[in-house]
């Protein structure tokens, strides 16, 4: 069912799979006529697009995703995005590559060794997230453990607890990732998602 591009376990497996071209197409059809103004968009999709995409990935048929999840994260063009591990307690997600229309964005992870001066916020936030709180002013002084060029029209197994951050500074276009997430987000790992999806 899976064909996997890249894998670079545990940080991210690429893969696709039959009928993807029909998500990543609802979800833009989705977006039609919506102007995003902030820098870092959250957008979540309405009940009747969330169906739909759920509906058709073979995902939901191996996983317990969480059906009032199917999110679009947003990037405007020459932004950048700090070091942080997503949710307080997510493990993976499972990303679709809606809108990447260039090699400039990066994605980066670090190691928690490399993180341990930093002070940690954003759990107390309404969207709960593990920030390393000024790692952002000084990004230059850590060397990534592992880096990713997102590519266009695929899907991505990404490591939510491992450090990571993303670079669109160079680039001039909007970066947009459709995010899904399991319903037992702190009982579910990289390796067990793996072992479900690919079997090994």
């Amino acid at each position: 069912m899976y064909t996997i591009i890249e894998d670079c376990s545990p940080y991210y497996i690429r893969f696709t799979h039959p009928g993807i071209e029909q998500i990543i197409d609802i979800c833009k059809q989705g977006l039609e006529g919506i102007e995003f103004e902030n820098s870092f968009t959250h957008y979540r999709y309405p009940a009747d697009i969330r169906e739909k995409i759920l509906e058709l990935t073979p995902l939901t048929q191996q996983l317990d995703l969480d059906p009032n999840r199917a999110s679009l994260f947003v990037t405007k063009p020459g932004r950048y995005y700090r070091a942080h591990k997503d949710g307080a307690n997510h493990r993976i997600s499972l990303n679709y590559t809606v809108e990447i229309l260039d090699n400039a964005c990066v994605t980066s992870w670090y190691s928690d060794e490399d993180l341990t001066d930093y002070n940690i916020v954003g759990l107390d936030w309404q969207n709960q997230s593990r920030e390393a709180q000024f790692f952002g002013k000084n990004r230059h002084k850590h060397t990534p453990i592992k880096s990713m060029t997102a590519k266009p029209n695929e899907c991505i197994l990404f490591n939510t607890d491992l450090w990571h951050d993303f670079d669109n500074s160079q680039s001039t276009n909007q970066r947009s990732v459709l995010t899904l997430r399991m319903t037992n987000p702190g009982n579910f790992y990289f390796s067990d998602a793996r072992q479900v999806l690919f079997g090994y």
